[in-house]
């Protein structure tokens, strides 16, 4: 997947932290939305930072030809949907972050990550779930 070929940024929020601010913020109008077009996203961004319409234009166009979105005519303008849930876009992000990790860092990867949910009970027991169905699998 094409925008999984960027650069991780760790210090960002969100779908900020694979994509760039606006095109993150542009996902985030979209998946909220279900369809736009080019001018609802605008006028949403708009609110927020004056920016102008053909930039929006220029990053939706960009999101569409990296796989993220899908572009339909409806008479001389273009309405966008999603090509991929939230949910799959975090877990693909997920799984490309751990992959990358656990291939050159493995020990201190899991380390770390366990430090992360041992104070958690919450997580604590989603993981002990987790290990405990695998056990189940592998008979």
């Amino acid at each position: 997947m094409s925008w999984l070929e960027g650069e991780f940024k760790p210090q960002n929020k969100g779908v900020a932290k694979v994509l760039g601010e606006l095109e993150a913020r542009v996902m985030e109008i979209i998946w909220d939305l279900g369809e736009a077009t080019v001018k609802d996203v605008h006028q949403i961004i708009n609110q927020e930072k004056k920016l102008a319409y053909t930039t929006i234009l220029t990053i939706m166009g960009r999101l569409a030809d990296k796989g993220l979105l899908i572009k339909k005519s409806i008479g001389l303008a273009h309405s966008y949907t999603p090509a991929v849930s939230r949910e799959e876009f975090y877990n693909k992000v997920a799984e490309t972050v751990v992959d990358g990790l656990f291939e050159e860092f493995a020990e201190p990867a899991f380390t770390h990550f366990l430090k992360k949910v041992e104070n958690d009970p919450q997580k604590l027991a989603e993981l002990e779930k987790m290990l405990l169905k695998i056990k189940e699998q592998q008979g």
